[in-house]
């Protein structure tokens, strides 16, 4: 992720500040477990994974806004009061936006629904703690650390002029594209029927489970008596655990074994 932020920012002053906002969000998304009753497993981790690329999203949307006005000439402090005029209403649109697809996850019931939950809500603490940053911590920041850019030197320089240069391309092709699509709206309505046919037959043929085929809610015990123990030993012992299975509260229904002798 580092090195990605800086290809783009193509400065070390304006990628510490990502750097810097990113811990920060994931700290206090810890912070928050124990309010909803979470544990660091998993799904937690997993949604932490995914996060990251969203809250370093807001605070390189700042640099990038305050780094437009320190170019145009404005000082530090004055850049980063311009650009959050007018990026706050956008960062907090965007907080939200995320926010609502996440949550109403949260709120599928039964087992699946626990597991959505600790990776939805995961994921929607974090986006909130990201926009909260980028309204305070990431223009400190840039107004801080940021400068006007020096052109690099040697080998990094001609890297980047390559890569401003392939990547302009592919930016000018994509909104040619897209301009060409709005220009032929029938080919985009034709391709998007398409497409819809195609993730519907794929989707009916695709396992759309978020827990493996396998697993059902069963509860699987192997059980090991001494070489040569009776059956009638061998149900005893089995009749004693369905005993523990049936009281335990997370038990829907009694268990059904099959007893063998070991």
């Amino acid at each position: 992720m580092i090195f990605v932020v800086y290809i783009f920012l193509q400065g070390w002053r304006a990628t510490l500040i990502p750097l810097l906002a990113v811990p920060v969000s994931l700290v206090g998304t810890f912070v928050m477990f124990p309010v909803f009753g979470f544990s660091v497993n998993t799904l937690s981790l997993f949604g932490l994974v995914l996060a990251i690329g969203l809250v370093v999203d807001d605070a390189i949307v700042v640099v990038e806004g305050v780094e437009r006005h320190i170019e145009e000439g404005m000082t530090p402090k004055d850049a980063a009061l311009k650009a959050m005029e007018e990026l706050s209403g956008p960062v907090v649109g965007i907080a939200l936006v995320l926010s609502a697809v996440f949550v109403p996850t949260a709120f599928i019931p039964g087992i699946t629904g626990r597991l959505y939950q600790q990776f939805a809500v995961t994921i929607a603490i974090s986006v909130l703690l990201s926009a909260f940053n980028a309204l305070t911590l990431s223009p400190a920041l840039a107004a801080l650390l940021l400068r006007p850019k020096k052109p690099s030197k040697g080998l990094l320089r001609r890297f980047f002029d390559w890569f401003n240069r392939v990547f302009g391309r592919a930016t000018e092709g994509y909104v040619s594209l897209c301009g060409g699509l709005i220009r032929k709206s029938a080919v985009a309505v034709v391709m998007l029927v398409a497409f819809s046919v195609a993730a519907g037959f794929f989707g009916s043929r695709v396992p759309s489970s978020f827990l493996p085929d396998e697993d059902q809610g069963y509860l699987f015990v192997n059980m090991q008596l001494p070489n040569a123990s009776s059956l009638q030993r061998t149900d005893t012992a089995t009749r004693g655990v369905e005993k523990i299975l049936a009281s335990t509260p997370a038990s829907n229904s009694p268990p059904v074994s099959s007893a063998s002798v070991c």
